[in-house]
């Protein structure tokens, strides 16, 4: 029986070795975390109607108390941009600390589920059918929770949650948003690459820690170090689009200060990374979208 200790030892091994093999993108990586979590305690603090909220937000890490920003509340929309961003937060993080101890198809898993996300936010805030099937949706599986337990929930409603979750799928929601050759781009090319982290698939299934072999990911040079910087560089990307999408969902609710930070270190993320498309919508007209490309 394999002590768990020794697969931990290996897990702590390969956080080390990816700390001193990728100083600079795990700094990087680390920072927007931090940029992306203060960027959300700052939107809740200047919107929030309720003293206490704000005062429980702004004791928050890195965020700031701007002299002019609109503190009007969130709407139902916003709000669930808001916590989509938030989700997303949490997502990045844990995919990193995956990514640092060599688990990288699990982060992968993690990623897939950013990237979704920011497209699915960037469609409930340009098209008003999605929003509003997104909420149809919700609803629905808000009732399915309360009906499960007391043995209420039907067929009939089950296919009736189904239709309208395949009303307007993933796919569906990038065509409407893109060019065509920019859809094809992405679901061909990047998000293909991270449906193969989620599906039970072998693409990939050496790269993890341990491997089948017994070996550390670490132990597998080049190709295990090379794989490991890679989902770095996937993770700044998926970093630097959240926090744009941020900005485009939330223009007028941040500081200048705090807005032209943001900006600033996501054009430092894009220098320092190979060259991606922007997940914004390219049919779409957005606040921060002709800058972003820009700074590119």
């Amino acid at each position: 029986m394999i002590d768990y200790r020794d697969l931990e030892g290996a897990y702590n091994r390969v956080a080390v070795a990816s700390a001193k093999g990728f100083p600079k993108e795990c700094a990087m990586m680390e920072e927007s975390i931090a940029f992306s979590f203060s960027a959300y305690y700052e939107l809740v603090k200047n919107t929030a109607t309720n003293p206490d909220t704000a005062k429980s937000a702004s004791t928050k890490p890195n965020t700031t108390n701007p002299a002019s920003t609109n503190t009007t509340k969130l709407d139902e929309r916003s709000q669930s941009l808001a916590a989509l961003f938030y989700r997303n937060c949490v997502y990045l993080s844990a995919a990193y600390r995956l990514v640092r101890e060599g688990m990288l198809d699990p982060a992968g898993n993690n990623m897939r589920t950013v990237f979704e996300t920011i497209v699915w936010q960037y469609a409930y805030l340009c098209d008003e059918g999605m929003y509003a099937n997104f909420k149809e949706v919700s609803d629905l599986e808000a009732q399915k929770l309360d009906s499960l337990p007391k043995k209420s929930w039907s067929n009939t409603k089950e296919r009736e949650l189904e239709n309208m979750r395949r009303k307007y799928s993933f796919q569906k929601a990038m065509k409407a948003l893109y060019s065509k050759e920019t859809y094809e781009k992405f679901f061909f090319s990047q998000y293909w690459m991270l449906c193969q982290k989620s599906h039970s698939s072998m693409f990939g299934v050496n790269y993890n820690t341990p491997t089948m072999e017994g070996k550390t990911t670490m132990d597998k040079v080049p190709e295990g170090s090379e794989e490991l910087g890679s989902n770095l560089s996937a993770l700044l990307y998926l970093a630097a689009e959240s926090l744009h999408c941020f900005l485009n969902c939330f223009p007028d609710k941040l500081s200048k200060d705090n807005t032209d930070s943001i900006l600033a270190f996501t054009n430092k993320i894009n220098k320092s990374i190979p060259p991606s498309l922007s997940l914004a919508p390219d049919t779409k007209e957005l606040p921060f979208t002709a800058r972003f490309r820009e700074l590119d």
